[in-house]
């Protein structure tokens, strides 16, 4: 069974890191490894110590075959016991950097400060448990052996402590529910290590260095699993336990490390989509060009025959009105695809959102006048960003997410519009009532020229563009959305504070 943890644990954290590194996946995989390596040397040293019971032998190898491969494994006591030192003093320590890599509460500019810190007292208990110096100092004062085993567990355990509160805090601080679930996944995953390391973090290297040796040794620092009040329930407990831990942690990073593989899949798509799509482009421009041109000869036409003494007159509007139609409607399309095309020109200043807003529903309300827009939107919010770039996505939007409650037939109900201002972020949600996408269409929905509307009148480029526009704006576009219960559309732009830039200049 602990080999089997140590085999999950290992396989989750190379397939985070095939996934992406960065400062957050190198910092769990690094968790993992530790846990990893500080269960099998711990494993290696229990099979060599004996003395437990069938079942701990169960719980602990799978098999009796497995436990004597691991029992006659050739180690020494120093060099089992500078292992395991290696990986029961890591954990706690990568443990308190990802609690602080996660915190907002502490700012950025402490946060060095404060790895280097949280690394000065496992680096001195390493330091204090190589082999050569642990020796020299049993040998000034025997009395020291018992300090050492104490005073590492307490700062293991108030390591684990300080990081438990600083992961709960910032899950209580994030107030959006995309993120909060999405954080409520790595906690979950965090804790069930955290589980899995303190069932043997008590396991102190001394008693590798000294395996003859335990009267130092008081009951926090015993082998729980040899004691002989541990009845048959108990084992019992500790194996579903291991089992539920592992299979939380597992199942966690593995559904992180598939969230960053969808996203670099989706990534890759949608630009590889769109440079295909961006060769044909001047080519297909200059072909609605030609037609265009051929439209404006048939209005002339249409018009000379208006002017004839007793035309048809009914059939030739109807085609001049057909025809006019079709030109503006070309227009139109011509348009939208230069708009979504050319979005490089972004010029950021300070804005209120509020009037990024309010330009936006202006729009929207010409073109959907029985629209209703329900909105939350405080005055003294502020942002960075290019008005009318920024105005053309939201009001994108608000098109797709009213023109979706028309086909549901739910334009009783308002789209709603809200704000959330969460610590770094300023994130716009925009809610409608239609019938959502299903899991297929969410997957296409922001390439280029794809659309689930009827083809002949929407290109498909509408959230293509938004896409890039927010992306501009060095944020990022998220979507919410379920078939038959409408989408949510959430554009985080990174916070600004006027009061506080000037505060720093000065």
């Amino acid at each position: 069974m602990g080999l089997f943890v140590i085999i999950l644990l290992v396989i989750s954290a190379v397939i985070l890191l095939i996934s992406r590194r960065n400062t957050e996946t190198i910092l769990i995989a690094a968790l993992n490894f530790s846990l990893a390596e500080f269960w099998y040397i711990m494993l290696i040293y229990i099979s060599k110590k004996g003395g437990f019971t069938v079942q701990m032998e169960t719980l602990l190898f799978g098999t009796r075959a497995i436990r004597l491969k691991l029992q006659y494994l050739i180690f020494t006591l120093n060099q089992l016991g500078f292992v395991m030192a290696i990986g029961r003093f890591l954990f706690p320590l990568f443990l308190m950097w990802l609690a602080l890599y996660y915190s907002k509460r502490i700012p950025v500019k402490h946060k060095k400060s404060l790895y280097l810190i949280a690394a000065v007292i496992p680096v001195l208990s390493l330091i204090t448990y190589y082999p050569p110096v642990f020796k020299w100092l049993i040998r000034q004062n025997g009395r020291i052996i018992a300090f050492l085993v104490h005073s590492s567990l307490d700062w293991i355990l108030l390591y684990m402590g300080i990081a438990l509160v600083l992961l709960l805090t910032e899950l209580h601080d994030i107030t959006i529910r995309f993120y909060r679930r999405q954080f409520g996944w790595r906690v979950m995953m965090i804790v069930s290590l955290m589980i899995l390391y303190g069932l043997y973090c008590p396991q102190d290297p001394a008693q590798v260095y000294l395996f003859y040796k335990n009267d130092f040794m008081g009951s926090r620092q015993g082998l729980w699993y040899l004691n002989p009040a541990l009845n048959r329930g108990t084992y019992i407990l500790v194996f579903i336990l291991v089992i539920i831990c592992t299979l939380i942690g597992v199942y966690s990073t593995l559904r992180y490390a598939r969230e960053i593989i969808q996203e670099g899949i989706e990534e890759n798509t949608i630009r590889r989509k769109f440079d295909t799509a961006s060769k044909g482009a001047s080519v297909f421009i200059h072909s609605v060009k030609n037609q265009l041109l051929a439209n404006r000869i048939l209005l002339k036409r249409a018009g000379a025959v208006l002017s004839k003494e007793n035309p048809d007159i009914e059939i030739i509007r109807e085609n001049y009105r057909q025809l006019a139609q079709n030109n503006e409607f070309m227009l139109e399309r011509m348009e939208e695809l230069y708009r979504s095309i050319r979005t490089n020109s972004i010029f950021l200043k300070e804005e209120t959102l509020q009037s990024v807003c309010e330009q936006s529903i202006s729009r929207f309300q010409k073109k959907y006048p029985d629209a209703e827009v329900e909105r939350q939107i405080p005055e003294t919010v502020m942002i960075l960003c290019d008005m009318n770039h920024l105005a053309e996505a939201i009001y994108n939007l608000l098109s797709n997410g009213w023109e979706a409650q028309i086909a549901a037939e739910h334009t009783d109900k308002p789209i709603r519009m809200q704000v959330h201002e969460d610590r770094l972020w300023t994130v716009l949600e925009i809610t409608d009532h239609g019938m959502g996408l299903s899991e297929e269409q969410r997957k296409h929905m922001f390439e280029p020229f794809w659309s689930s509307k009827n083809s002949n009148y929407k290109w498909g480029m509408g959230l293509y563009y938004v896409r890039q526009i927010v992306k501009s704006h060095f944020g990022i576009l998220r979507i919410e959305t379920r078939l038959g219960h409408g989408t949510t559309f959430s554009i985080q732009l990174p916070r600004y504070n006027k009061a506080n830039k000037a505060a720093e200049k000065l």
